[in-house]
């Protein structure tokens, strides 16, 4: 009888998760949106510049390079974030 209640005490490694499907998703689309809000908003602007302006298509080729390098920036700002967390615990 005693070998039944002693059950080990360690987690089992599916007990033991810190990253669940919903914080997966969570910051799945909070990457999303770092990328996707950037490079489509530049691409906009840089459309409305180029019509305004008769310079097709350079600056929407030019805010296209732009919105990714803000992207990439607040990607990387993302990871550095989570790193820090990740520190803390």
């Amino acid at each position: 009888m005693k070998q039944a209640a002693a059950h080990s005490t360690t987690k089992s490694p599916q007990t033991d998760l810190t990253f669940g499907v919903g914080a997966i998703a969570v910051a799945f689309l909070d990457t999303t949106w770092r990328i996707a809000i950037p490079v489509l908003a530049m691409t906009m602007l840089g459309i409305f510049a180029d019509r305004k302006l008769g310079t097709k298509p350079w600056l929407t080729l030019l805010s296209v390079v732009i919105g990714f390098g803000l992207a990439a920036l607040l990607v990387k700002r993302q990871i550095a974030a989570a790193q820090k967390m990740e520190g803390k615990k």
